[in-house]
C-alpha cells in the first residue's frame, strides 16, 4: 500500500483518508496480521448502516483485509495534514498519538528526517565501516551485516 492509496479498495490520489486499526492477510499466509492503515471515505462509510448508524461487518471486510476502528481513542478529529507528506488524515483524538501521519511508514520517514538520516556515525559492529544512513541509533551499516550478526549470535547460543 502506497501513501495516498486506500488500504481496502486500492483507490489512489485521495485528498482525505481515515487512519484505522485493522488487519491484513499477506499472500501465502494463514492468519491476519494487525496493522494500521489508511482508507478512503467511501470504504469508511460502507462500514456503517446509514439508517441506524450501527457497524456493518460486511462493509468493513474484504478477502485479505479488514478494519475495526478509527485509530486512537476519543472523538473524531477534523482532517489535519500528515506531517510528512501533507495528505489530510482523520483520526481520533488520542494523547498517545503525538504526530499526525497517514501511515506507519510516513511516521518512520518523519523520524529519520528529524534525525537527519545520518545514522549513528559509529563503526558497524560486523564489518567496521562507519554507519552513515538510517536511524540515529543504528548498529549495522546494512541489512546483510545485521543478518551476519544475528547468525553469529544464534550459532554461539
Amino acid at each position: 500500500m502506497r501513501r495516498g492509496e486506500c488500504g481496502m479498495c486500492g483507490a489512489s490520489d485521495l485528498a482525505e483518508v481515515y487512519l484505522v486499526d485493522g488487519a491484513r492477510k499477506y499472500p501465502k499466509q494463514r492468519r491476519f496480521w494487525a496493522e494500521r492503515f489508511s482508507i478512503c471515505g467511501d470504504c469508511y462509510a460502507a462500514g456503517f448502516d446509514p439508517s441506524t448508524g450501527g457497524q456493518l461487518p460486511a462493509g468493513r471486510q474484504r478477502e485479505r483485509v479488514y478494519w475495526s476502528q478509527v485509530a486512537g481513542r476519543g472523538e473524531l478529529m477534523p482532517a489535519a495534514p500528515c506531517e510528512n507528506c501533507g495528505l489530510h488524515v482523520i483520526r481520533n483524538a488520542d494523547p498517545l498519538l503525538k504526530r499526525i501521519t497517514c501511515t506507519p511508514a510516513c511516521l518512520a520517514s518523519l523520524t529519520r528526517i528529524r534525525n537527519g538520516n545520518k545514522g549513528s556515525g559509529k563503526p558497524c559492529e560486523t564489518c567496521g565501516e562507519q554507519v552513515t544512513t538510517g536511524r540515529a541509533d543504528s548498529r549495522y551499516c546494512s541489512s546483510a551485516c545485521r543478518q551476519k550478526a544475528y547468525r553469529r549470535r544464534v550459532s554461539n547460543a
